[in-house]
């Protein structure tokens, strides 16, 4: 036992001399298992005798469990399960499978190019041995080891510190024996025995990469495809062997296949990542393939392993990388690819890459360090003043500063802006007047103009004015966006009628959106809303209209009160994204299906029947971060809906809130849409879309009993005068157990009105037994006035004498308030069944009947002129004309 435990190799090394890399590798433990242990393995010695021989067959299984063990963590890309491995390498080499089969089942999913740690990032920091990362593979680590996986390296701790020991990996002795042996036959020519050997051990320890590396030597001359195979099982076995990696690229890229050797380089680079040349290649390869999108991130990785002695190298690959993200808008990676240069070989840039890594640092925000590097590539002096506040950090402020008069024309513009971002306003009359002065305006204006903008940034408009004036003024750069960086100026500091015609300047150069805006609000602060409008027109057929003008314009039209092409703008905004719609057939559509795409599908095949062309007659909208929201369009549309009522334009009202259905946008607020289109119909006397609205609601919410649904039912039927809804009643009765009350009354209305006054007068019946509503009392009572005045009706009086009884239940059931109605009714009765005078009695003391609530709401309540109509009435069919004409000249007004 003891000279099997002096086999086990123990490395002591201090936890902060290992690479990151490697300690992810370690486990902690609290010993080390001996063997015989869970988790030690059985070493047995070499034997030369058959007996030997036999007792190595004998104890080959355990053998194989606690090697493959060992093997396992060797393989440090493979996730797969060891015995899967074994199994598949197993079937490989008795050649039960292809080795093209062996790769699908050993790489499903292929070998990714790039690493994880290769990729661009939008925020570049940098690594450290305390990352994130690290302390995550570190606590997996010791969280398996808790488990009791106890393989690989382990720390112990020694006198207070923490050591790490490493145990090494081998073959057990006597299969390092037969590995030996089968080396020493292959060199002596005896391939076959050395082929024998090999399988052997496979078949034994199927994991192990030196079998491999024979069997690919032994290949090597016979049958280049199985040399490049068994490399490759040997390289994935051992990953770490970079040499091996890099034999299999070369050898796959001689054969053209680019994607292996990316593959092998790959691996390469992860076992040895600072190897410059590796990188190289691989960049190379990825070029020759057309990749360029992983090639730029090839080069991105490589940045910090580009050794001072290719400086030129990194400071172009810098330069171009820089310039690609600048590109993609990605400032911080671009400035970052010119600080990996910048601090390696600052010596090497140029005029032109320290320009392009100023105009970095300063679109990064890191002005401080801006003006370090221009001190240290020009003759800048800046004196500074060092504040110690004691317990507060220690602050620097710039007291002067010195340029020298033949200063580079960009540096110079860039110290400007980076004192100005440096709140340096004690020096800007300074600085102001020295660019002035050395730099003509005529031959480079842009630098005012980044100075100028610098300055508004700092909201120093003041300042800035002294810039732009310049500008302005000139011949080569009195152009839009100086004029509107002017008039922007001018606004923020108050000067409102030199910023309008400035504004008006920036609008005859160029048609400037956000410059028509400010525009007209300037001229709308000043009470002037023609110009504000004007400023605001587009024209559909000439131009490409804006939705944000199109928007303000419609406010500014509902605020002055022009209220028509307040409809009209409004409408050519909101339906820039619906279906035109011209027949009949398409609205119907529209209104009644409710997927949007079965919608569009339905409309379409509607317009392919008619044969209609499309409309291509809609004017063409730009596309724009700053549209009005859909919540500001739907409030548009509320105050357009609005403005048609109170001009009674019913018609607009309908088409617009149709047209909106087929808009995607406001596919959130269908309901409303559904309610504003059962209003539009009913505005608009329209009986067929109507009715279809309010049976599609009744049936989709299924509230029955809601009496404010039948109510607004039995409006669309009074309005429209549809009379399709009796056999949709008789239907739902029919499907309803218990019959709604409300559902019966409108049905008892229909034959009423219908004229089939026996089964009215079954409904009311049963309606009034429910309920002992005095209303439904005073129509069982009209029914049966109706059914008396009948010409074969028999037993007149007995009809008569039974409404005179009901119409009685309906005076005693309303309250006093209402006597003038009740009085009326009743009077109406006796009107139609002949008796007049008591028709004139019940007449008369509903004419004189009166209370506040009538003197509050005669429009609704007063029924003076219909009482004061029945009585002339009946005094003119008496020849009593004098009375007839008193009633009419004393309560009617025409």
């Amino acid at each position: 036992m003891s000279s099997e435990a002096e086999r086990v190799v123990i490395e002591e090394l201090d936890e902060m001399q290992v690479d990151p890399q490697e300690l992810s590798q370690f486990v902690e433990a609290s010993r080390i298992p001996l063997p015989g242990e869970p988790g030690a393995s059985i070493i047995i010695p070499p034997s030369g005798s058959r007996a030997g021989a036999g007792r190595r067959r004998t104890r080959t299984s355990t053998m194989t469990s606690t090697t493959s063990t060992s093997a396992q963590s060797e393989s440090e890309t493979d996730d797969e399960n060891p015995q899967q491995k074994e199994m598949w390498i197993k079937k490989f080499v008795a050649g039960e499978i292809s080795y093209s089969e062996y790769q699908v089942r050993m790489q499903q999913g292929g070998d990714v190019v790039l690493e994880d740690e290769e990729m661009i990032p939008t925020a570049t920091r940098r690594s450290s041995r305390k990352s994130i990362g690290f302390e995550k593979d570190y606590s997996s680590a010791r969280r398996d080891a808790l488990k009791g996986n106890l393989q690989g390296p382990v720390h112990v701790k020694v006198e207070g510190k923490t050591s790490m020991r490493r145990q090494k990996r081998f073959l057990p002795s006597a299969l390092q024996g037969l590995m030996g042996q089968a080396n020493l036959c292959y060199a002596r020519g005896d391939t076959e025995t050395a082929k024998k050997l090999c399988l052997e051990i496979i078949r034994q320890v199927p994991l192990a990469y030196e079998p491999f590396i024979t069997l690919a030597q032994i290949y090597e001359t016979e049958d280049p495809e199985k040399y490049l195979q068994f490399s490759l099982i040997a390289a994935h076995l051992n990953p770490g062997d970079v040499e091996q990696w890099v034999r299999i690229a070369e050898l796959s890229e001689e054969k053209g296949n680019i994607d292996q050797a990316l593959t092998c380089y790959s691996r390469a680079i992860k076992a040895d990542p600072k190897n410059f040349d590796y990188r190289m290649k691989r960049v190379q390869l990825l070029e020759k393939k057309g990749e360029e999108k992983q090639a730029f991130k090839c080069y991105y990785a490589m940045l910090p392993y580009i050794p001072k002695e290719r400086g030129e190298f990194l400071v172009d690959t810098a330069k171009r990388l820089a310039k690609k993200f600048h590109e993609d808008n990605n400032i911080t990676a671009a400035m970052d690819a010119m600080e990996r240069a910048y601090a390696k070989v600052p010596e090497l840039f140029s005029v032109e890459h320290i320009n392009l890594f100023l105009e970095l640092l300063i679109g990064t925000g890191a002005f401080r360090r801006a003006l370090d590097v221009l001190m240290s590539h020009t003759d800048v002096e800046v004196h500074e003043v060092v504040n110690d506040h004691g317990t507060q950090p220690t602050s620097r402020t710039i007291y002067t500063v010195v340029i020298p008069p033949d200063m580079f024309l960009d540096f110079r513009t860039k110290l400007v802006v980076v004192l100005i971002h440096l709140k340096c306003e004690h020096l800007f009359d300074m600085i102001l007047e020295d660019v002035l002065k050395h730099i003509n305006v005529e031959e480079a204006g842009d630098c005012y103009l980044d100075i100028a903008e610098s300055l508004m940034k700092e909201e120093q408009y003041h300042f800035a004015l002294r810039m732009l004036r310049p500008l302005i003024n000139s011949k080569n750069y009195s152009m839009a966006a100086v004029w509107l960086r002017y008039a922007d100026c001018l606004r923020a500091m108050g000067d409102f009628n030199e910023a309008i015609e400035a504004y008006k300047k920036v609008v005859s150069l160029a048609q400037h959106m956000d410059a028509r805006l400010t525009l007209s609000a300037l001229l709308k602060q000043q009470g002037n809303y023609d110009e504000a409008l004007q400023a605001l027109e587009q024209d559909p057929e000439t131009e490409v209209l804006d939705a944000e003008l199109l928007y303000e314009r419609c406010l500014m039209l509902k605020e002055v009160g022009r209220y028509d092409e307040f409809l009209e703008c409004g409408s050519m905004l909101l339906t820039r994204h619906c279906i035109p719609l011209k027949s009949r057939l398409e609205m119907g559509a529209a209104i009644s299906v409710v997927r949007h795409n079965e919608m569009v599908k339905a409309i379409q095949d509607i317009k392919d029947s008619l044969h209609d062309p499309g409309d291509d007659s809609s004017p063409d909208f730009s596309r724009s971060e700053n549209e009005p929201s859909v919540e500001a369009e739907w409030e548009l549309m509320l105050s357009l809906l609005e403005v048609a009522d109170y001009m009674k334009n019913y018609i607009y009202f309908q088409k617009l809130v149709t047209h909106l259905h087929t808009s995607k946008r406001f596919w959130a607020y269908r309901a409303e849409l559904q309610n504003l289109a059962l209003l539009a119909c009913l505005y608009n006397r329209d009986p067929s879309f109507a009715y279809n609205l309010i049976r599609e609601r009744i049936n989709k919410e299924k509230r029955f009993n809601n009496p404010r649904m039948w109510n607004l039912f039995n409006l669309v039927i009074l309005i429209t005068g549809d009379i399709r809804y009796n056999r949709y009643l008789m239907r739902l009765l029919a499907r309803i157990q218990n019959s709604d009350i409300n559902i019966r009354t409108i049905q008892a209305n229909y034959h009423l009105n219908a004229g089939t006054y026996k089964y009215a007068l079954n409904d009311y019946s049963k309606i009034y037994q429910k309920t002992g509503n005095p209303m439904i009392a005073m129509l069982v009572g009209v029914t049966f006035t109706q059914i008396a005045c009948q010409k074969f009706t028999g037993k007149k009086q007995l009809i008569a004498a039974q409404a005179i009884a009901f119409m009685e239940k309906y005076r005693k059931g309303r309250p006093e308030e209402l006597k003038h109605e009740v009085h009326y009714n009743i009077g109406r009765m006796y009107h139609q069944l002949g008796l007049h005078t008591l028709a004139v009695e019940h007449y008369k003391i509903a004419l004189e009947a009166t209370n506040e609530l009538i003197l509050q709401h005669p429009e609704h309540l007063d029924l003076r002129a219909e009482i004061a109509f029945n009585l002339a009435c009946i005094y003119r069919n008496n020849q009593n004309y004098e009375l007839a004409r008193k009633y009419i000249y004393d309560y009617i007004e025409i």
